[in-house]
């Protein structure tokens, strides 16, 4: 019987690392999928320069 219990906790044990090493993964892969998205963003939502406008269009003509 102590064995069985021992076995059983030692799997528990095995499975839980390994579920806390994958979730871990899981977060970096977010961060890492969080950042990328930001930069793909940043780089689409760059206004066009327009400069400002001082002088009417007409006087520049005259």
């Amino acid at each position: 019987m102590s064995d069985y219990v021992w076995e059983t906790f030692d799997s528990l044990f095995k499975t839980v690392h390994r579920q806390g090493r994958q979730l871990e993964e899981l977060e970096a892969r977010i961060v890492d999928l969080e950042q990328r998205l930001a930069e793909r963003q940043m780089q689409t939502a760059k206004p066009t320069a327009v400069p400002p406008l001082n002088e009417m269009p007409a006087e520049r003509a005259a």
